[in-house]
């Protein structure tokens, strides 16, 4: 079980590096610099949304569709699993933020390659449904990672 404590972090920080370290600055500059949907916390509107499409690259979209988007996907399981691992001995209450997170971070790639598939012609439903999941991951993570927090507190404490 230590093995687990050490190597699901680990993984969580590798994914993460790729996300922001490796794909993030590429999909920065396909873009022209704008932000991508899935590091906006307080949402976008349907003409933010097709303004960023309009700027993003024909190979920001492949790249979107691509390689970011797996890793996207692989990220919020891995950090979702690393969230919970401190709440294992607390009652199922404890898990709902960090499932939330998980939940959200993956119905927003999903909603978000429908845009970037879309492209600038987005409706402002889809754009309204993808802005949503992202606040929802922002909000949801900050309590679930506050938890996982308290949690790996006191089972150090508990040693």
């Amino acid at each position: 079980m230590k093995s687990v404590y050490w190597a699901l972090p680990v993984a969580t920080l590798v994914a993460f590096g790729a996300l922001y370290g490796h794909f993030l600055p590429q999909l920065l500059a396909e873009a022209g610099g704008a932000l991508p949907f899935d590091l906006r916390p307080l949402g976008y509107s349907a003409m933010e949304a097709r303004i960023y499409l309009q700027h993003l690259s024909p190979q920001g979209t492949e790249l979107y569709q691509g390689d970011f988007r797996l890793t996207d996907t692989i990220f919020p399981i891995l950090l979702t699993l690393t969230m919970c691992l401190p709440l294992q001995r607390r009652g199922e209450i404890w898990f709902m933020p960090a499932l939330a997170y998980g939940i959200c971070d993956l119905a927003e790639n999903l909603a978000v390659a429908r845009m970037v598939h879309t492209g600038p012609d987005v409706a402002a439903q889809a754009v309204a449904l993808a802005s949503g999941f992202t606040e929802g991951k922002f909000a949801t993570v900050a309590v679930a990672l506050v938890l996982a927090l308290m949690g790996a507190l006191q089972a150090w404490r508990n040693r």
